[in-house]
């Protein structure tokens, strides 16, 4: 408990899955909590179970590819706490689609909410964090950027590029006391396990496939408190030797045939 006490920490797409599961154990290790999602609903009733806990949050809901609302809301934090001392680059979708039939407008939506957002994000608590002299960033990257059973090109390609761009931040904002890693997460029950209606996590193939012939070694799909685990150690003073890592969290599926 108490590993991020006082830390100004922004979450991106905290409304619901892995995003809240982060957000709700950095609270509970004394963060204080900027959570952003471009839906506010979700958002505003995750909020409300923060504040019954007591814990202090500041919102903000808006389009991560609206630079103008993200360099706003990054400000806005800094005025209110005087400090911006993690940032978890967590928001993310997928259009499913091959290279036959997919369309260029998907391609980049996607490109721009799951990589792009990413680097625009980092790129505004990067200074802040530099003249504080301590920082933490930790993209959500998958195991699709090492891996894919195709129909998620844009996706896959996002992914892969924020396993690069870590590399490239943390040894850019080393010096600056700023660690950056991120994890890849292998198959999580969230709502984007949800495909076109269907929970692919309970079909018939995944639990053939992956759990009973143990494609992923653990038998099960993980869930988002695993990951948000994971984070807050990456968040903490825990990981203080360790830069430019992406820490895959697969339940051991990535290691199969």
């Amino acid at each position: 408990m108490n590993r991020l006490k006082d830390r100004v920490t922004i979450v991106t797409g905290a409304g619901q899955g892995i995003g809240a599961a982060i957000a709700s154990e950095f609270s509970k290790e004394g963060a204080i909590i900027a959570p952003v999602d471009i839906n506010q609903e979700p958002l505003e009733g995750f909020c409300r179970k923060l504040a019954d806990t007591g814990s202090v949050t500041h919102p903000g809901v808006f389009d991560l590819t609206d630079t103008t609302a993200y360099t706003n809301f990054v400000d806005s934090v800094f005025q209110r706490f005087g400090q911006v001392d993690i940032l978890v680059n967590n928001a993310a979708f997928c259009i499913y689609g091959d290279i036959l039939n997919d369309r260029l407008t998907d391609w980049r939506r996607v490109i721009a909410v799951d990589l792009e957002a990413v680097y625009y994000g980092s790129k505004l608590v990067a200074p802040i964090m530099a003249k504080q002299g301590r920082g933490r960033i930790v993209s959500l990257s998958s195991v699709q950027a090492y891996a894919t059973d195709g129909r998620a090109g844009a996706y896959c390609a996002a992914k892969g590029g924020i396993f690069s761009l870590t590399h490239s931040m943390a040894v850019e904002l080393a010096p600056h006391g700023v660690l950056v890693n991120a994890i890849a997460p292998g198959c999580i029950h969230t709502p984007m396990s949800i495909i076109d209606g269907t929970d692919e996590t309970k079909t018939e193939f995944f639990q053939t496939w992956y759990v009973k012939n143990r494609k992923i070694p653990l038998g099960r799909p993980g869930e988002p408190e695993e990951i948000a685990r994971v984070a807050v150690f990456l968040a903490s003073d825990d990981s203080s030797y360790m830069t430019g890592h992406t820490l895959v969290v697969d339940g051991g599926l990535s290691i199969t045939f």
